[in-house]
This record gives structure tokens, C-alpha cells and sequence, in this order.
């Protein structure tokens, strides 16, 4: 019968003691050796071969009988610790080196363990370097896995189930009941821990960080099993023993089961009050039982999350349709917004500036006809004034029948002029807006008749004291028609208005840049939307998306395409069109060339003989 040999805790091979530290001839590793290891051969070889199953608990459990039995062992301290931290030792495929792995992480660090440190304490110089050494591993390890624990959004629920069958390897019915459960309290916004579905992304060897994270937050542990050695099964077993013990540090936490038959649940569930998975709506049961307690426990942010403001999940779906509702009251109430206040403000801007435009442009182009008419008429009125002189009709020469001539001849030449520059003269001083431009009409109307009644009467006297006066102005009346009507930079409304039209394309710009401005804005009012659907939902799988605003757009859109068409016409009364220009000029030329021949008229009347002579005779 040959000796048993100690086997090696990395791959339990046999090994051959020489000394406290051996070396595995299959692995390489390096074994501590202490001094259970000639006494308790067959108890460590058990324990060690539970541990490399992940039998943690049962291994770490054979450890103590040996401590128990014997004086404390540098050996079987550092195997209870590698126990308690569930460390597996798995080869590395490149190199064939084996190296820890973590299946039960703690907040305490490996390092300040209390096996580990028992164990350093009777550990000989080359014991505790090489310990050392491994525990640092383990620890970086740990660490590691911490930081990803830690960055987990923390969960509510965890379904612990057995995923496959050990004789058949076919999946298990239980895998079936945990999908269902999880459907279920997922759609009431739970963060559930779910391992077919958290874990698919993931790779085995770093599974722990997150079910030690999940462990650790979730308020609710569900324990599902068909069968009785499905609850005993390794990784089952693993989770909700360690699961028991939070409960121990937080009341806060509970257990729910389900089973077929609570005959077949382990001895630590004794007592407890199972969902009997053969009942109809069994998983629906436990889903509302556990539901119940969440209502209690769930947050979200600081305000406890309370059964009857609890809802289902929001998913993208859901929430698109939300704001393609939102979208439309959004577009309809456009004008409230920043844009739409920017946008009205530009707009009234730019109405009142066409206002202005228009009605300057028709004060202009009106003024010019009657002004050159008025003036036209003044110089054949001066004719028929002149020949009645020279011949003496009537008694034409009397002083009488010269001041009603004269009051006439001033009321038409100079009532003409200033028609004929009001655009001139007045626009340089008013401005012609929506509001205010009948009192700016009234005023330039006024004050023209003033300017007109002391202007006529002081004509009287300035035709009694100097009779040439009057010819001199007929002659320069062509001329001064011809030059309003043709030169563009004496039109003084002309230079408001292109103004008015520089300003017009600048706004034109602005609009353009409008449409960006309303999409920001939308995308804020998106953002907020969301928010809002957080503190309501408990859980909500939606993001912002550009489609979001397809409807505000076309509503943008429309506004700023009609803006800016309005915008373009406005050139029709900003600036005049080359069939205006064209009439206006034909207008000017035909009233000049009117003048003219009345002026010559005027002229080679004076120049008839006598006709100076007779002018100046009274009877």
C-alpha cells in the first residue's frame, strides 16, 4: 500500500517535500508547507480539492476540524484564507503558469485578512516572502476587481438559478422561470441581476467584480430551484450563502424562494416561506412579493420609490412616442420660444422697415408727379397771365386784376416746389413706422401749409418790387424737374431705403442662423423631457435622438423660408425695379420737356415787341 502524497493547492498534483517551501513539478508553483502536512495529508488533500471545485465553504470548514485538532498551521491558515476569499488557481493557456482568481471579492483587503496575517506570523523568511509575494497578487487582483464593482450602477434584485445540468448539460427548466421573473420586474424599472442576460457581454474568468457588486447593492434575492441538488450546486450555493451573510450586516435585505417542493430547499432555508413553482401564476406571485418589498426599498435619487407612483420600464420605443407628441405642442407654441421671440422681433423689424420703405417710396414718387404738374401749370398760367398783360384784355393791367394773377401764380409755384421736394427735405427728418407714421403725414402736412401761406403771401410783395423774378424761376423749373427726376442721389427716400435693404439681407443671414438656435433650444427642452421621465420612471432605457425634432424642424423651417421670402419681395419697395426706374425717367423727361416749351413760351412772349412796355402800364 503506498503513502498518500500531499497534492499541490494550484493543481493538485502530488508533490515531493524537501523543506517549508515545495515546488510542483507539473506546475511550478510554489506550496508553503507547514507542520499539519505529515498528520493531516488525506483531510488537506480533501479540503484542497473542494477548493479547486469552488467548494469554498465545505473546504474552509475541514481547514477549522484540522485547527481545532491541532496547534496552528502556517499552511492550513493560508489555505482557510485562499477559502474565504474564494480563490481558484486556473492555468493560464499561453504559458501554462497557473494565477488567482477571485470568487468571493470583500471590501477587506486580502492583505489584512485574518488567516493571512496568523499565517505570516509563523511563516519562516522564505514562508513569508513567498506569501507575501502570492497575497500581493491576490491583492492587486482584488483591487482590480473592486474598481469595477464600483462603477456598477447598483442593482435591486438577484435571481440566483442553476443555468445547466450536470448530467445532461442540456439548460435547465430553472433558467426558463429566472427569465420569466426577470421580464416581470423589469418592467416595473428594477435594475435586476439576471446572469444569462448581465453576464453575456462578460468573460468568465471576470465574472466576480460583478456579482460582488450585485450581491452587495441588490435590497432582494430571488432563489430559484426545481430540484433539491440544484440548490446545492456550486456557484447556487456560492451565491446566496454569501448572500445570507449580507443579510446578517443588513436587515435590509431579504430572500425570496421558489420550488417545487419546500422539502427539497437546504437546511439554511428552513423556516423560511417558499413560492411553490406548480401553483398557477407562480413566477407573477413572486414577482408581486418582491415588488411589495422593493416599493420599500428601491430609490431613485433620494426619494423612495412608493407602489402606487411605481411604472413600467421606459424603453426608447415608448419614450420616441412620447416626444413625437411633445414635438407637435412644441411646433405649435414655437413663437414662445427664444427662436420664436428672436424671430418676431427681426420680423417686426423688418416689417416696419417696408412700411417705411413704402410709404416713403409712394410720398416720393407721388410728390414727384404732383410737384412737376403743379409746376407745369404755374408756367402756362404765367402765359395766359403775360399775353393778357400785353394785349390788355379787360382791363388786364389794373392792380386788382395783378394780385389775383400773382396770388394764384405763387400759390402754384410754390406750393409745386416744396411738393416737389418734400422727399427731399422731410424724410431727412421723419421716419415712417407702423406706429406713428399718420402723425408723421399729419405733421409734414401741417407744416408744409405754414410754410406755403407766409411763403405765398411774401410772394405779393416780391412780385410788386421785382417783376423778373418769376421768369427767372420758370427757367430754371425744367431743370430742376429733369434732375429730381433723374438723379438717383437726389431721391432722398431712394437712400433710406437702400439702407433699409443692406439692413434686410443682414436679417435675411440671421434667419439662417435661427434654424440651429431652434434646434439647440428643442434639444434642451428634450433633455428636460427626459429628466423628468426619470424621476417618474424607475428605470428608463431612452436617449435624446435627432428624429426627435423632425417635427419642430418642419415648422422652422415654413417660418424662416416665409420670412425670408418676405424679406426678398421687400425689395419691390425698398428698392425701385428697372420698370420703375424706366417710367420714372420717361415721367421725367416728358414734365421737363413740358416746362421747357412752356418757358420758351414765356420767353419769346417778353421778348415780343412792346411787351415789357405794356407790362409795366396801368390805367
Amino acid at each position: 500500500m503506498s503513502i498518500e502524497a500531499l497534492n499541490c493547492q494550484c493543481c493538485g498534483a502530488p508533490l515531493k517535500i524537501a523543506g517549508s517551501l515545495c515546488e510542483c513539478e507539473y506546475c511550478s508553483s510554489i506550496n508553503v508547507i507547514g507542520g499539519a502536512a505529515g498528520k493531516y495529508i488525506a483531510q488537506l488533500n480533501r479540503a484542497n480539492k473542494l477548493r479547486q471545485q469552488c467548494e469554498f465553504d465545505p473546504a474552509y470548514n475541514i481547514y477549522e476540524n484540522i485547527l481545532s485538532e491541532n496547534t496552528p498551521s502556517v499552511d492550513v491558515l493560508w489555505s482557510q484564507a485562499l477559502c474565504e476569499y474564494g480563490i481558484e488557481y486556473v492555468p493560464d493557456p499561453v504559458s501554462s503558469r497557473y494565477f488567482p482568481t477571485l470568487h468571493r471579492i470583500k471590501d477587506i483587503s486580502f492583505l489584512n485578512s485574518r488567516c493571512f496575517l496568523e499565517a505570516l506570523e509563523l511563516a519562516d523568511d522564505e514562508q513569508k516572502k513567498q506569501l507575501n509575494a502570492a497575497a500581493e497578487e491576490i491583492e492587486r487582483i482584488q483591487r482590480d476587481y473592486l474598481n469595477i464593482a464600483a462603477n456598477e450602477r447598483p442593482y435591486d434584485a438577484f435571481i440566483c438559478y442553476k443555468e445547466t445540468d450536470i448530467d445532461s448539460g442540456e439548460m435547465t427548466e430553472d433558467v426558463k422561470l429566472a427569465e420569466e421573473l426577470y421580464n416581470e420586474l423589469t418592467k416595473y424599472g428594477f435594475k435586476v441581476f439576471f446572469a444569462r442576460e448581465t453576464l453575456k457581454d462578460k468573460l468568465s474568468v471576470n465574472y466576480e467584480p460583478y456579482i460582488f457588486a450585485a450581491l452587495k447593492s441588490a435590497k432582494a434575492m430571488a432563489v430559484i430551484g426545481t430540484r433539491a441538488e440544484y440548490f446545492t450546486s456550486v456557484w447556487v450555493k456560492n451565491e446566496w450563502g454569501r448572500f445570507l451573510k449580507l443579510m446578517e450586516e443588513h436587515p435590509d435585505k431579504k430572500m425570496f424562494f421558489a420550488c417545487d417542493n419546500p422539502e427539497d430547499m437546504p437546511r439554511a432555508f428552513a423556516y423560511k416561506q417558499a413560492q411553490l413553482l406548480g401553483e398557477e401564476g407562480a413566477i407573477k406571485n413572486l414577482a408581486a412579493n418582491i415588488v411589495r418589498f422593493l416599493s420599500g426599498n428601491a430609490k431613485t435619487g433620494k426619494e423612495t420609490v412608493k407602489p402606487k407612483i411605481m411604472k413600467p420600464l421606459l424603453t426608447q420605443e415608448e419614450y420616441d412616442g412620447i416626444m413625437a407628441g411633445k414635438a407637435k405642442e412644441y411646433a405649435n407654441r414655437l413663437p414662445g420660444t427664444r427662436y420664436g421671440e428672436t424671430e418676431k422681433k427681426i420680423m417686426q423689424e423688418m416689417s416696419d422697415s417696408s412700411h417705411t420703405a413704402d410709404i416713403s417710396g409712394r410720398l416720393y414718387t407721388k410728390s414727384f408727379h404732383a410737384g412737376s404738374i403743379m409746376l407745369i401749370a404755374f408756367e402756362l398760367l404765367h402765359i395766359i397771365y403775360a399775353a393778357t398783360r400785353i394785349s390788355r384784355i379787360y382791363g388786364s393791367s389794373t392792380i386788382f386784376f395783378n394780385g389775383i394773377f400773382n396770388f394764384f401764380l405763387s400759390i402754384l409755384f410754390f406750393a409745386g416746389l416744396i411738393i416737389l421736394l418734400s422727399p427731399n427735405v422731410f424724410l431727412n427728418i421723419f421716419s415712417f413706422k407702423e406706429k406713428g407714421s399718420a402723425e408723421n403725414i399729419s405733421t409734414i402736412v401741417l407744416g408744409g401749409f405754414l410754410l406755403f401761406s407766409v411763403v405765398s403771401f411774401a410772394t405779393l410783395f416780391i412780385y410788386a418790387f421785382f417783376p423778373y423774378s418769376d421768369t427767372i424761376l420758370m427757367i430754371a423749373i425744367p431743370i430742376l424737374i429733369l434732375a429730381l427726376g433723374l438723379i438717383r442721389g437726389s431721391n432722398r427716400s431712394f437712400a433710406i431705403n437702400k439702407k433699409i435693404f443692406e439692413n434686410a439681407a443682414s436679417r435675411k443671414n440671421q434667419l439662417k442662423d435661427l434654424e440651429e438656435a431652434a434646434k439647440n433650444e428643442f434639444f434642451e427642452y428634450d433633455a428636460k423631457q427626459l429628466e423628468e421621465m426619470k424621476e417618474n420612471y424607475i428605470n428608463v432605457n431612452a436617449e435624446i435622438k435627432d428624429y426627435h425634432y423632425d417635427e419642430v424642424e418642419k415648422s422652422v423651417l415654413k417660418q424662416i423660408e416665409d420670412d425670408t421670402r418676405y424679406i426678398v419681395n421687400m425689395r419691390v419697395y425698398v428698392l425701385e425695379t428697372p420698370d420703375q426706374i424706366q417710367k420714372r425717367n420717361i415721367f421725367a423727361a416728358i414734365y421737363s420737356f413740358s416746362a421747357l416749351i412752356f418757358s420758351l413760351t414765356n420767353i419769346m412772349i417778353f421778348m415780343t415787341s412792346g411787351a415789357y412796355a405794356n407790362l409795366f402800364k396801368y390805367d
